[in-house]
């Protein structure tokens, strides 16, 4: 049951560069301190900003994740019904590609939780998602863990 998903995964520097006009929507996920931040300078495609860093644990006076985030994102993404979507983080491998397999899971529904993992890895083969998003993501969608294990199965980490 492979599904297609619009979404686009990159760096913030690969951002910075794309033709945004081919994009209904993008998230852009940026560290706590930023100097130059990226902003849409149009109207179309619609922006949701979310501002924290690439933790799992508590880290001094960084920001960590938190579950509004996930919400925010999952509420851009209906909003978005199904349009591409260019999602970014700093590096373009772990927060970003956390917020992403949240959409793509919430779209697939309980039971997917391998599908999205797999379709999270065709759209970004380095993926390696932030595991206290992939957690917050199993509490959100009442997945009982099922996201967390299908990314430690199916990805190559060490959590």
């Amino acid at each position: 049951m492979t599904t297609s998903f619009p979404i686009h995964i990159c760096s913030l520097e690969v951002a910075r560069e794309s033709d945004l006009s081919i994009y209904d929507g993008v998230i852009t996920i940026e560290n706590t301190i930023v100097e130059n931040p990226f902003r849409v300078q149009l109207e179309c495609p619609r922006q949701l900003i979310l501002r924290f860093d690439d933790i799992s644990l508590p880290v001094d006076d960084f920001e960590e994740p938190r579950e509004i985030h996930i919400y925010k994102s999952l509420q851009f993404a209906d909003e978005n019904k199904n349009g591409s979507l260019l999602i970014h983080c700093h590096a373009g491998i772990s927060r970003s590609s956390a917020i992403a397999l949240a959409i793509i899971s919430n779209k697939l529904g309980k039971g997917n939780e391998k599908e999205a993992v797999r379709i999270l890895q065709k759209i970004n083969p380095y993926c390696r998602p932030n595991k206290l998003l992939v957690q917050m993501t199993d509490k959100i969608l009442e997945r009982k863990e099922e996201l967390l294990r299908a990314v430690q199965d199916e990805v190559d980490l060490t959590y």
